[in-house]
């Protein structure tokens, strides 16, 4: 979708839909030259603006062919969710309508108490999140689609603030599209090796990347991630990605487990439902996205510049002969001896190897890893809140900030030293699971990943809930969610 921010004027704009915000309580209230087709649409008593309602008209008193308006309820209860989904639902009636392209006109006064730069981030969201379509690979070409073309025009003292609000939108949402596309492409086409093709893609502009082999990942003695891709034909990449922008301070690392297909190894899952490990890939896609992003100049007029590394561990899991075994014990690139007691729980052991490496090798002053670790999270928090645990308050603290401010919730789970202990080990140093007995999942999959982070504060996002399957909300109808990229962006755009 391509869009242009225009500058205000003074008279109604012509254009196939002309598209305005609606209020509950100010309805008759319009933009300068709307004032007549406003006229002329409540006195046909058809006028809706609750939240999500939709009104359509064909004003004689405006050059414009179509006049929609997309109700926001009540001002006092606007947020930039409303805002994101109000865009949306505009342009998805624009598609609709078959229209070339719509003219969105709007003031101050429709963004309710959002500040003017997450208001502009938001409508971009939501007009570019909201026309997102996978397009699968078919024999027939899909056709041309209406809708994908529109002009956003802002009234108000600060338009130089919601210009710049809208730029980092649109960079974090084409950045979702991209994650968006990689979870959902099929697991035979999205492997270890095509997520290194499109990793290599994000050079320049300040981004350097490079891919290690299997031969350095066994120089590095990476045998816990090597382990979990001994069992398939793919060959395992580590793919590291690193942004430095002039004066950085500082360094941070964003971690991402790359499973592009998790059949559960000898501990093999069950059949139903297994072709939805392709999304098993979708924290390496959100760190991807997010580089895709700051490609885009997501990070420009940041308050702080960070370097920022970005590490993907990519592979399969398979159950071929030379596959892992329960009962196997292995080694990490830090020295420390893992015992497998179940080769499903692998995410866990392909990040071990990520994580110390990236600790030792760019002593960062904070590490993210994101993964869809545990089936256990979605139990504890369903499939629209992302659970984050980690070594440091603060940091979490940042993240569930950031997560609020972009409506991808955060909350957070403990990680005590109790929960450390119960995965040690018998027969090496920490185990892959906990007992049955012990219960907590998904704080046991963070507790044996805090033994290969050292005293970095650190935390990790169990997104295995968010990636995929929540509930469709304008901007979002199922399939990859492109989970964190928005809240990672925001994040770093934050950070001091």
């Amino acid at each position: 979708m391509k869009i242009r921010v225009t500058a205000a004027q003074k008279t109604a704009p012509r254009a196939e839909l002309l598209v305005v915000f609606a209020l509950d309580e100010s309805a008759g209230r319009a933009l300068p030259g709307l004032e007549d087709a406003v006229r002329e649409a409540k006195a046909t008593g058809d006028l809706r603006a609750g939240f999500r309602q939709l009104s359509l008209f064909h004003p004689t008193s405006i050059s414009s062919k179509r006049l929609l308006f997309v109700g926001l309820g009540k001002r006092r209860d606007i947020d930039a969710e409303r805002l994101r989904r109000a865009a949306a639902l505009a342009q998805q009636r624009a598609e609709e309508l078959e229209v070339r392209e719509l003219r969105l006109w709007l003031s101050d006064r429709e963004c309710g108490n959002v500040p003017i730069e997450a208001a502009g981030r938001a409508i971009a969201e939501g007009l570019l999140l909201g026309a997102y379509r996978y397009d699968p690979p078919r024999r027939e070409k899909s056709k041309a689609r209406h809708g994908q073309n529109a002009q956003v025009t802002f009234h108000g003292k600060d338009a130089s603030t919601f210009k710049s609000g809208f730029a980092t939108g649109e960079a974090a949402a084409k950045a979702t599209h991209f994650a968006r596309d990689l979870g959902n492409m099929a697991a035979n086409l999205c492997t270890p090796t095509y997520l290194a093709s499109q990793a290599r893609k994000m050079a320049g502009a300040g981004v350097s990347v490079r891919i290690l082999e299997r031969k350095d990942l066994e120089r590095l003695k990476m045998q816990a991630f090597l382990g979990v891709a001994r069992g398939s034909v793919q060959a395992p990449k580590l793919i590291v990605l690193d942004y430095r922008p002039p004066n950085a301070k500082g360094t941070v690392c964003v971690v991402g487990k790359g499973l592009t297909f998790d059949s559960g190894g000898i501990s093999i899952k069950p059949s139903a439902k297994m072709d939805e490990m392709r999304y098993d890939m979708c924290g390496s896609a959100a760190v991807l996205g997010l580089f895709a992003a700051i490609k885009n100049g997501a990070l420009r007029g940041a308050r702080g510049k960070h370097r920022v590394v970005g590490v993907v561990a990519a592979c399969e899991n398979m159950p071929d002969a030379a596959a892992q075994k329960p009962g196997d014990v292995v080694t990490a690139c830090d020295g420390t001896t893992i015992e497998i007691l179940n080769t499903d729980a692998e995410g866990r052991l392909v990040l071990a190897d990520a994580l110390a490496w990236a600790v030792k090798t760019y002593k960062p002053s904070k590490v993210v890893d994101l993964a869809t670790l545990t089936g256990a999270v979605v139990v504890a928090l369903g499939h629209e809140v992302t659970g984050v645990m980690g070594s440091d308050d603060g940091l979490i603290a940042e993240l569930i900030a950031a997560g609020k401010d972009v409506d991808e919730p955060l909350w957070q789970l403990p990680l005590w030293d109790v929960h450390k202990d119960q995965v040690k080990s018998k027969f090496a140093d920490i185990a892959n699971l906990n007992s049955a007995a012990h219960g907590g999942g998904s704080i046991a999959g963070g507790a044996f990943l805090s033994y290969f982070v050292g005293p970095t504060a650190w935390a990790h996002m169990d997104i295995a809930g968010t990636a995929w399957g929540g509930r469709a909300k304008d901007y979002y109808r199922g399939g990859a969610s492109g989970v964190a990229v928005r809240t990672l962006v925001h994040w770093l755009r934050g950070l001091r």
